[in-house]
């Protein structure tokens, strides 16, 4: 097979435009400049910075992960023995050797109880999708995610009692970070509470999934659980985009909302199984650099241009959901990836941007925010309306603590609309969504938060470089960075499944760029 690749015309075709790229004068100016900036004082400065050894490894934080380990691991010592002599737990370990010999579920159970939670937060859009959409098993649908996420922390428990040893602390510089802001989010949930109960589901709505990033590191044992993973992401992404390239084609129906008449050359919109364009366009933003740069990970051809031909699909996808912010979100993240593993993309992104441009509905949809159409339009109830009303409700209540958690501009304060005085509505902008209820010191958390997670991502990257998982930490980084650009012109964090899966690949790129060597044990 890799040989018949290596011979194909398409093969060829790349080939040659590589050689080509460099006889051009680009990739002697890229070194140039990579050059200069890695001889510079802030060159050096960062170099060392993201490659020496993160304060957190070496902190109280870590020291008391440890000692809690070992306390978990004592008390194991002492209740194991009982446990495993008990009806409950013979009958366990029955069902469990059931499900990994059944010819139907084995491939699910293989990896046994963690690799099978770990496959459900994989496909955490798909699950949400089958029990609310396709069974309409609404009990079941409500509260399903925070029964996985509790039997998880049940089990990540049980996975610390039940070891001979006690396991590596996961600390790491992500995850204080995101302590930091649950720590100021309570703060700020005590301090600003016009309407109790609306501030509650608010606040869980805006903390509740941040869990999941500690859960997934917990729960990924070795490089079989997060390949796994991984694979899972990308597979299922790869079919939802095929799904949503096949909506294009046959040019699926789509609420008027969704486009303007001013805007001919736009038939549809696609959106797979999401509840809009916005939101599968950010879906694709996520999993396209991580596909991409699985197929850099890979040594064979064969599985190369396979992953390359599911990343295309992705941005294939992405383009047809027409939306402008996934497209600006998903061209920043090819760039940084580019940046980050093989400045050669450079060169090929000019070419299929340059193509994208000549298509109508591309030239539609961005032509259109040039029009006088477009501008009246973005006053009377667009975007800008939307953020101009969220600023003037936040100054005329408190600029410092905002109005409050689940207040304004999310799901929770629409279907909660407990101020008489305020027109509800969504923002369209996760950022000023925060600033809103939270105020300057909520958003300023938040901003901390992500400048922490984006330079520990930086971090994995330097410490994996020329290793098969430089590629890897770059893609999920690069999506990761995608979906924060996109969030500035849709919430993206609203849909419940998006900020899960967001936080699950953060959690992905801990384990391979920070704690990968610190935490592998036997499956």
């Amino acid at each position: 097979m890799d040989e018949l690749l290596r011979t194909s015309l398409l093969w060829r075709l790349f080939a040659a435009l590589a050689a080509l790229y460099h006889r051009t004068f680009l990739p002697r100016m890229f070194a140039a400049i990579h050059r200069a900036f890695a001889e510079s004082l802030p060159g050096r400065a960062l170099r060392r910075l993201l490659g020496g050894q993160p304060a957190v490894e070496r902190s109280a934080y870590r020291r008391l992960m440890d000692r809690g380990n070992a306390w978990l691991c004592g008390i194991g010592a002492r209740v194991v023995p009982v446990l495993e002599d008990s009806l409950a737990y013979r009958i366990y370990r029955r069902v469990m050797a059931a499900l990994r010999n059944s010819l139907l579920l084995g491939w699910l159970f293989a990896g046994g109880m963690t690799g099978f939670l770990l496959f459900l937060f994989s496909s955490y859009a798909i699950m949400d999708y089958l029990l609310r959409d396709v069974l309409q098993l609404a009990a079941i649908a409500s509260v399903w995610d925070e029964l996985l996420m509790l039997f998880s922390l049940v089990w990540v428990i049980h996975r610390r009692v039940d070891t001979r040893r006690p396991l590596s602390s996961t600390a790491n510089g992500i995850g204080l970070w995101i302590a930091f802001y649950l720590t100021v989010g309570v703060l700020l949930l005590m301090t600003v509470r016009p309407a109790p109960t609306v501030n509650f589901t608010g606040f869980r709505a805006s903390m509740e999934y941040l869990a999941v990033f500690y859960l997934v590191t917990h729960l990924i044992r070795d490089e079989r659980d997060f390949r796994e993973m991984y694979l899972t992401m990308v597979i299922i992404a790869t079919v939802l985009a095929l799904h949503g390239i096949w909506q294009f084609i046959i040019g699926v129906p789509i609420p008027a909302s969704w486009t303007d008449a001013a805007e001919g050359a736009v038939r549809t919109r696609v959106y797979s199984i999401f509840s809009n364009p916005n939101i599968m366009g950010a879906y694709m933003i996520l999993f396209a650099p991580m596909t991409i740069g699985l197929a850099y990970a890979c040594e064979r051809p064969s599985q190369k241009v396979l992953f390359w031909l599911c990343g295309l699909a992705m941005c294939a996808g992405c383009l047809f959901t027409m939306s402008r912010g996934a497209w600006l979100a998903l061209a920043i993240a090819a760039v940084l990836f580019a940046l980050l593993i093989d400045r050669r993309l450079l060169a090929l992104m000019l070419v299929c941007g340059a193509v994208a441009c000549t298509l109508p509905f591309v030239r539609s949809r961005i032509g259109y925010l040039f029009t006088p159409q477009f501008a009246d339009s973005n006053a009377r109830g667009g975007r800008a309306k939307r953020w101009a009303t969220a600023i003037g409700y936040l100054k005329t209540t408190d600029p410092v603590f905002g109005m409050g958690y689940g207040m304004y501009g999310g799901a929770v304060a629409v279907q909660n609309p407990v101020l008489p005085w305020v027109e509800y509505m969504y923002v369209d902008n996760y950022y000023v969504k925060i600033l809103t209820e939270n105020g300057i010191v909520g958003v300023t958390a938040f901003g901390m938060m992500l400048l922490g997670l984006v330079g520990n991502g930086l971090r994995a990257c330097v410490r994996t470089a020329k290793t098969r998982w430089s590629p890897l930490c770059a893609g999920m980084l690069c999506g990761l960075i995608g979906v924060l650009i996109h969030s500035v012109f849709e919430s993206i964090w609203e849909e419940p499944y998006m900020m899960a899966l967001f936080f699950a690949v953060a959690a992905m790129l801990a384990w391979a760029g920070l704690l990968r060597r610190r935490t592998q044990e036997t499956a």
